[in-house]
């Protein structure tokens, strides 16, 4: 009997032990559970604070996309449609005008056209051929009609290329406008 006790204790402890561990390995792998719920309630938190990020993101993106949309489509007007529109605008305006008139009177209190005039009249008796007299031309209103036709119609070639440029980079562009002024930027 005492053997059949001993034997019993034996077996008692070591079901205790194996209890005991297993015990233990439930108590560690609950706290391993609660360690990893809290890690991933730390990685949701994180997961919810990065959609955050993201759709701030997305619309700092969309705002930037569209600000340069619309530079790109200013680019190209002011390319293709503004320059010309300016130099249509210098070559129309009253500025123009009253440039070309005040060398036009100069010319006239010079006395250019009465000084023609005179030798025209004198030539005339004088019986002298019109291509004798200097600076004597009969077809000038002809020609000044066809000079201020050539005036209104002039074209800027500079103008012309830009809406060429529109693809290419701010130095390119500029490089463009120093060449048409006969001015480099590195000069």
């Amino acid at each position: 009997m005492k053997q059949k006790d001993e034997e019993h204790k034996s077996v008692l402890a070591k079901m205790e032990e194996s209890f005991m561990n297993a015990h233990l390995a439930y108590a560690n792998m609950m706290a391993e559970r609660d360690v990893l719920k809290s890690g991933e309630a730390d990685l949701k938190a994180q997961i919810e604070e990065m959609k955050g990020h993201e759709e701030k993101t997305k619309a700092e993106n969309a705002a930037l996309q569209a600000k340069v949309e619309d530079l790109q489509a200013t680019k190209v007007w002011l390319l293709s449609e503004g320059a010309r529109l300016l130099a249509k605008n210098i070559h129309k305006g009253p500025e123009m005008t009253s440039a070309l008139l005040a060398v036009n009177n100069a010319m006239s209190v010079v006395g250019v056209n009465s000084g023609l005039h005179n030798g025209y009249f004198h030539a005339l008796k004088k019986k002298t051929p019109y291509a004798e007299v200097p600076m004597l031309n009969r077809n000038a209103a002809e020609e000044l009609d066809s000079t201020v036709a050539c005036f209104d119609s002039l074209t800027f070639p500079v103008v012309d290329d830009l809406p060429n440029l529109v693809n290419e980079p701010l130095s390119r562009i500029k490089d463009a406008f120093y060449f048409a002024g006969g001015v480099s930027p590195e000069k």
